[in-house]
């Protein structure tokens, strides 16, 4: 990496600048010369060098600290000496307009910027709003190309030392080393602009700005709904339905009108759906539509008719709510947060994309918490499907990037202290055969070998509650085991992982954090069978295993990554924005999250 050494500018000599100022006049007279020929349409305007040079020196080195009017520069020793290596020309700027690099670099820092999560100091809306009047001057575009430059370093640092990881300071496992935490020494901006100035001498800017942003399909798929939330925002045409009774099919409103355009804005209707409208019911705004409607107005725009109702359901159906297609309590809800807010929440789960290394590997495992389900992907197609349980709100399952080694077939269960504490010994307090009756047994410590405590005798359980670190429980394997038939194993120090379970009821609820904090799957013995045929396992030989209770531990030979995530919104194979429940409080920005969590179906 080369290595800068910052020396502060010098104000250029009288005579230096005099004779600047003649090969200047020279330049300005080719850029008017290329601005006619710009006019008489067969080109586009020019900056000539020596004129770009002295616009970018001019915000460098002359304007009074500031740039655009009102913005000081963060980085200004840096920014001297990248500029000064690439002979003080534009970087992002191809004469009066963004290249490839400049655009995606805006475009970047508008999506990471759009959450609010944190106060970010790229200037966004200034750049937007300049960028938006640029015009054909040498100044304007230069200092479009500094600002650019100066939120670039800051970005880039963020990026580059792990500071866009949403919710990874979470202490419900404080010793759980969080995947993507920063390791090694920080990157300075000087590391920064020595990559931005190889990027430049190599021809690579824009690779180096793409590699900023996460290449996975399921980010990308996000900056479009994000784009799209934004534009409905930026619109000014929306704002919160009044309805309150349901609406049902064939049932008139006056803001049937309302909730068919934020349908048809939001992508609920297929293409053509609404050709049966007239025009100009179809253009015209819903406000002027619901200002003009009268007490059983008979036209047909304000009926709740079967293609607005089939919208209703598809849109109830991406939001994980019952399809009733009636504008019910939990839609109106859904329906009620503002674009926004949805664009700050969709801008927030793009960042968790960013807990993931760049390869997820031929074949992993998948799990949505806030979906509470597994995929298990071969070549970015999912093989396996299931629902799971993941950890109550007070015991939240990490975000985690792992793998699996190795599956337990008829597992025993070693007891978390903290669960025996909570749950087994005020059970075996009120039930002196418990422990018996659920295929426990009681260690005096856990080294191997322990002396078993005789468990038909008294205990004296007071006096467990301050010793139970001490101690360890074991649940035998068996029907009645709470890891169920089968665990599979991933490395970490709070013995989260994925298991089966003996309550499969369980699985039938909506809302499924329930557990202790790790996963419970609801297809175990089909997942084991995915990961263990290569290895000569078929069902038929797993189920002897378990049928005798007789605890075995398979190593997989080639282990399988495992990615235990948290996403709200997503974009889904079929190109179509899901939404779900808040219910570990994680999309919180400022402390709110939007009213769209607690609905209660």
């Amino acid at each position: 990496m080369d290595k800068y050494f910052y020396t502060a500018p010098v104000r250029r000599p009288r005579a230096q600048k005099q004779s600047r100022i003649m090969l200047i006049l020279g330049a300005l007279c080719l850029t008017l010369l290329y601005a006619a020929i710009f006019i008489s349409g067969s080109t586009r305007p020019v900056m000539a060098p020596l004129v770009a040079q002295e616009s970018i020196e001019y915000w460098l080195y002359d304007a009074p600290g500031e740039v655009a009017g009102n913005i000081s520069l963060q980085y200004r020793e840096e920014l001297d000496l990248v500029y000064r290596k690439h002979n003080h020309q534009p970087i992002w700027m191809d004469h009066f307009e963004l290249n490839k690099a400049g655009r995606a670099l805006v475009k970047s820092l508008r999506h990471t910027a759009s959450d609010e999560w944190k106060a970010y100091r790229y200037r966004i809306s200034k750049l937007q709003t300049e960028i938006e009047r640029l015009s054909n001057q040498p100044k304007h575009a230069a200092a479009i190309d500094v600002l650019l430059s100066d939120a670039y370093i800051d970005f880039a640092q963020q990026v580059m030392n792990n500071e866009l990881l949403p919710n990874n300071g979470e202490l419900d496992h404080p010793s759980f080393k969080r995947v993507a935490a920063p390791t090694g020494a920080r990157i300075s901006s000087l590391d920064v602009i020595s990559l931005l100035s190889q990027s430049l001498e190599q021809g690579k800017l824009y690779s180096l700005v793409s590699q900023l942003v996460p290449s996975h399909q399921g980010y990308q798929r996000l900056t479009n709904e994000l784009d799209r939330y934004q534009d409905i925002a930026d619109s000014g045409m929306w704002y919160p339905l009044n309805v309150e009774e349901e609406l049902a099919l064939g049932d008139r409103h006056p803001q049937v009108p309302r909730i068919r355009w934020m349908l048809q804005s939001y992508g609920d209707f297929h293409q053509g759906t609404l050709d049966w409208l007239k025009p100009e019911q179809t253009s015209q705004d819903p406000l002027l539509l619901e200002q003009d409607y009268q007490p059983n107005d008979p036209r047909s725009v304000y009926e709740l008719d079967s293609d607005t109702v089939t919208a209703i359901k598809h849109f109830q159906k991406r939001n994980g709510l019952k399809t009733t297609g009636n504008v019910d309590t939990p839609t109106l809800a859904r329906l009620n947060v503002a674009p926004y807010f949805m664009a700050q929440r969709i801008a927030l789960n793009m960042k968790r994309w960013r807990y993931l290394p760049k390869q997820l590997g031929e074949r992993y495992i998948l799990v949505n918490m806030a979906n509470y389900r597994l995929d298990l992907i071969q070549n970015d197609v999912s093989q396996l499907s299931m629902k799971v349980i993941i950890g109550r709100e007070q015991l939240r399952t990490p975000v985690l990037a792992e793998t699996i080694n190795s599956i337990v077939l008829a597992p025993e269960w070693n007891v978390p202290h903290r669960i025996a504490k909570r749950d087994i010994i005020p059970h075996a307090k009120r039930q002196p055969d418990y422990l018996k009756q659920h295929n426990f047994k009681i260690y005096e410590g856990w080294q191997l070998p322990a002396k078993e405590i005789d468990i038909t005798a008294d205990i004296d359980w007071e006096g467990f509650d301050s010793r139970v670190n001490t101690y360890r429980f074991v649940q035998g394997p068996g029907e009645d085991n709470s890891l169920g038939h089968v665990k599979f194993v991933i490395p970490n120090d709070q013995s989260i992982y994925l298991h089966d379970t003996n309550h499969k009821e369980l699985f039938n609820y909506q809302m499924r954090a329930l557990s202790s904090g790790c996963i419970r799957v609801e297809k175990p013995l089909e997942l084991a069978h995915a990961l263990l045929k290569k290895q000569n396992w078929n069902q038929a030989s797993i189920n002897r295993v378990i049928d005798n209770a007789q605890t075995r531990a398979v190593r997989l030979k080639d282990p399988v990554p495992v990615y235990l995530m948290y996403w709200t919104t997503w974009v889904d194979e079929n190109g179509q924005l899901q939404v779900r429940d808040d219910v570990y409080k994680r999309d919180q920005i400022h402390g709110e999250s939007h009213k769209l969590d607690s609905i209660v179906l």
